[in-house]
């Protein structure tokens, strides 16, 4: 029979290709990518075993009988498990945190060990070829059992697409069906065009649309910092759970990077961090990954328990000490540690969960500037878990616009009436009930939902402004808060312009509170933004004046309208001599800057009384009004109206 090898031919090459590109990367071999690789060799020694049997078919006379055979069996064995091994491709794709069950297993494995017994025994028997007269090929009675295994295979396939097909990415789904399909209409044409070799280069189609779509090491590689990213990191700890596998966690977070970002660039940042990459690979034995998980964290995984931390730790902290130097540039870092020994996380059996751990024991770890954070029993689990849930419960809130905006009076000493308000965004869930902004917000700020629930805020109050005309009902102005994530865009003028035009709001109702954190973060972007939105009248105040890293700097350099003293300064000053002193001169120095005043915190008729004598010009706290929805503030402006009128009569 005269063969046409073609097709073989440049199967052959597509599958050597992609095996040289596949281990020419970084790569993670777990779970399903295990699986794809194995089809993948087993491919390339099927289709290389293809061109070879059909020399020595056809030259027989120059061939051994006995290696004739065994050639021949070598190739029907290796062809015939590429579809039991896609079939296992497909399970571990759609299943890839279960366990096979023994069902499973007889399902995946009792066919094929049919296919390879009748193939071992084929000398024997003849059933699946044999060499008539030890010279001419032929097809033995039982060879169409072969096709009926791939075709059963390839059903079993199918199905689990379609039953779990929610489990799919599109471009996997594509592939499962253009695999069967193809090999289904291949057979058929080999069946038909006997001389014709193309199944294995339908084969070879399938396994290169499987790489570019779904096994592609490059996925799994951070682009910009080199080392395996965070999907790589969560997979691999899929695969350790399912397995039971021990293994420990070093979380790594670097310090500081946020504001550099701001100062230096992405790119250089991107530079820093690839320079931290390079050195934690440096200091990695082969047990030991890295990954780059985002922004500023990385994670050192090691395979067992017991993995000498104290050493590695010892090194990392001597190398921080010692400022990076990057494009001729020193730069400082801060470093916060924290371990998950093996024993901790025995029972949990997702990935996010451990990554939750983590991320939450490294914030700990940072905040309280802790040397390094051990993580111990289920307290973090449950905190990342309440994050997790708090996270989808913003989404859902962003998506169907279920945030609140609550306002919160601010009163004049002047004209004692309230003139202005501060908005404040609220949240309340079904089941969690009421979630306070000091826990939401931080969670949006690392989730990057801040800058879509900052627009969201200021849609809404100016829509409730002009909707409601306050300025009608005494108030002059209503403040609202922007994140550093929001004073950092260099377009941010623009988008809250365009909101204030789209509701002919008169640009003076606004007035925008930035703390000191986002003058300091984004001074540049900020200084244009200010300049800008001013030029059209809206003004800004410096909130939580007081606190933190407070000094005169960012009153003096930025364009201020008023200063809000932060609740603690007030609040401190009733035990204190030396607090009660800093706040006189506090407020006598902004006065004297021609400033105006806000005090935060006013819950009692002495602190308003003690304010008003040092010159405070506004007062907001408890004692006048807690924060309240929409319709109770305009009750409330209705009834200090009513007062107002009442007072002067």
């Amino acid at each position: 029979m005269n063969y046409i090898i073609h097709y073989d031919v440049a199967a052959l090459l597509i599958t050597l290709m992609i095996i040289a590109q596949y281990f020419s990367n970084r790569r993670i071999s777990l779970g399903v990518r295990k699986v794809y690789v194995v089809m993948l060799l087993i491919t390339a020694g099927s289709n290389a075993l293809d061109l070879i049997t059909v020399y020595t078919i056809e030259h027989p006379q120059s061939i051994p009988l006995w290696l004739n055979y065994l050639l021949n069996m070598a190739y029907l064995l290796s062809f015939n498990s590429i579809p039991m091994l896609y079939y296992v491709y497909v399970r571990e794709a759609v299943k890839p945190t279960e366990r096979w069950s023994n069902r499973e297993y007889i399902k995946a494995f009792a066919f094929f060990a049919v296919d390879a017994i009748l193939i071992f025994t084929t000398p024997i028997t003849k059933g699946i070829f044999c060499f008539k007269n030890g010279q001419v090929y032929t097809h033995g009675s039982l060879m169409a059992l072969l096709y009926v295994s791939a075709l059963y295979y390839m059903i079993l396939a199918l199905a689990l697409t379609i039953k779990y097909q929610n489990r799919l990415t599109r471009s996997q789904r594509f592939v499962v069906i253009f695999y069967s399909v193809g090999t289904i209409i291949s057979i058929i044409f080999q069946l038909i065009i006997s001389g014709l070799l193309i199944v294995q280069f339908a084969i070879s189609l399938a396994l290169l649309l499987g790489y570019l779509s779904l096994e592609n090491p490059e996925d799994f590689t951070d682009a910009q910092i080199g080392s395996f990213n965070r999907l790589a990191f969560s997979e691999t700890i899929s695969s350790y759970l399912r397995s039971e596998k021990d293994f420990e966690i070093m979380g790594i977070q670097i310090g500081g990077v946020g504001y550099l970002r701001s100062v230096i660039g992405l790119t250089n940042i991107n530079g820093l961090m690839k320079m931290i990459a390079d050195f934690l690979e440096s200091i990695s034995s082969r047990k030991r990954k890295v990954f780059y998980i985002e922004q500023n964290r990385f994670m050192i995984l090691v395979d067992g328990s017991e993995a000498h931390w104290d050493m590695f730790r010892e090194v990392l902290q001597r190398r921080f000490q010692r400022p990076f130097t990057f494009e001729n540039t020193d730069f400082s870092l801060d470093l916060a540690l924290t371990l998950l020994p093996n024993k901790e996380h025995q029972g949990i059996s997702e990935a996010d969960d451990i990554i939750r751990m983590l991320e939450c024991s490294l914030q700990e770890a940072e905040e309280s500037g802790t040397d390094m954070i051990v993580i111990e029993g289920e307290q973090l689990l449950e905190k990342g878990r309440r994050e997790n849930e708090i996270l989808h419960i913003l989404r859902e809130a962003l998506r169907y616009q279920r945030f609140e905006v609550y306002y919160q009076p601010i009163y004049s000493v002047q004209k004692k009436r309230y003139c202005s308000a501060e908005a404040l965004i609220r949240l309340r869930d079904d089941r969690m009930g009421y979630i306070s902004p000091e826990e939401f917000v931080p969670i949006a700020e690392r989730h990057g939902l801040i800058i879509e629930m900052g627009t969201f805020v200021f849609r809404e109050v100016c829509s409730f402004i002009a909707k409601r005309r306050l300025w009608e009902r005494g108030i002059e102005y209503v403040d609202v808060n922007l994140s550093v994530v929001q004073c950092m865009q260099e377009d941010l003028h623009e988008r809250l312009i365009r909101i204030m035009d789209e509701f002919r709001l008169p640009y003076h109702c606004i007035n925008l509170e930035i703390t000191e954190t986002a003058a300091v973060l984004s001074s540049e972007n900020l200084r244009n933004n200010m300049t800008r939105l001013m030029e059209k009248g809206v003004n800004f105040s410096l909130d939580d004046y007081g606190t933190g890293f407070s000094n005169t700097v960012s009153i003096i350099e930025y364009p201020f309208h008023t200063i809000k003293l932060d609740k603690s300064m007030l609040w401190s000053s009733a035990d204190s001599e030396k607090a009660m002193c800093a706040l006189e001169h506090m407020i006598a120095m902004i006065k004297s800057m021609h400033m105006e005043l806000v005090c935060e915190g006013v819950e009692t008729q002495s602190q308003a009384t003690m304010l008003e004598h040092m010159g405070c010009d506004y007062f907001q706290g408890y004692y006048f009004s807690k924060p309240v929805n929409a319709e109770a503030f305009l009750d409330l402006l209705a009834r200090d109206r009513a007062y107002t009128l009442l007072e002067e009569v």
